[in-house]
């Protein structure tokens, strides 16, 4: 019996894309929901965006690419490597976003997040539909 998986394979540059994507994803959270981050509070919504943009960001950039260089150098060939990898990939980020939604201390946050945007989209429809003025 072969063994369960190679052994991936981590750089330097996927953990610098990693951080750039992270960082990226939680900018743009901040840029683009003002009111959230009023409801929230700024650092707990950039700490609650960073969980939801992490494993997202985390399954592709270190999972994916660990896994998709631990192939190569196994001898397997650039499209089986690719297409073995997402399978890791697929993995990570079900287990991250399952961890994040459910897990006690991520929960907590992601949660009030959560909470935030049924918030503001509760405001904004009854702003449209009428209700509040």
């Amino acid at each position: 019996m072969q063994g369960f998986a190679v052994q991936p394979v981590f750089t330097t540059t996927q953990a610098i894309w990693f951080a750039a994507l992270l960082t990226l994803g939680v900018v743009v959270q901040l840029a683009f929901s003002p009111r959230r981050r009023a409801i929230m509070g700024g650092l707990s919504f950039a700490t609650a965006s960073a969980l939801v943009a992490m494993p997202g960001a985390a399954g592709v950039t270190l999972v994916r690419g660990a896994y998709r260089l631990g192939y190569l150098e196994e001898g397997r060939g650039f499209i089986d490597a690719n297409l073995r990898s997402l399978v890791w990939m697929s993995g990570a980020i079900m287990a991250g976003q399952l961890a994040m939604r459910f897990l006690p201390p991520f929960s907590l946050l992601t949660g009030a997040l959560r909470d935030a945007g049924r918030d503001v989209w509760r405001a904004r429809l009854g702003r449209w539909m009428g209700g509040a003025r």
